[in-house]
């Protein structure tokens, strides 16, 4: 069952991640945007197109690691924190979306789901 998990994850991220490519593009065509918020748009969302890629690659690639090791456990943490954070972020800063709502805490609730059922093997070398 953790695998299937891991798995939806990265195919989502991977989702997030080509949704980004395309915000790019948008930012980029947009013109409502002074150059300097521009600037700082596109380099926040290159961050995290990066980001959320690399977060498909250990899922798609990194499993066993990212399942049995103390620093797998904490990534699938940051995962969960960085997708639910964002959720909540929904009601804060932006005009509340259910789009956007619902596969964060999707993508999140999937991660907390693999942090408590993973199990670091004790002394295991990182």
């Amino acid at each position: 069952m953790n695998k299937v998990l891991v798995i939806i994850g990265g195919i989502l991220n991977t989702l997030f991640g080509l949704f980004h490519i395309w915000l790019a593009r948008a930012i980029h065509l947009s013109s409502g945007f002074s150059p300097e918020t521009q600037g700082l748009l596109q380099a926040f969302n290159v961050f995290v197109t990066i980001v959320m890629f690399y977060f498909a690659y250990i899922s798609f690639f990194q499993q066993r690691d990212l399942l049995s090791t103390k620093l797998g456990k904490s990534t699938l943490a940051l995962v969960a924190l960085a997708y639910l954070s964002r959720g909540v972020e929904e009601f804060f800063w932006f005009k509340f979306s259910w789009m956007i709502f619902i596969p964060c805490v999707l993508v999140g609730a999937i991660y907390v789901v693999l942090f408590f059922r993973c199990n670091p093997k004790p002394g295991q070398r990182e």
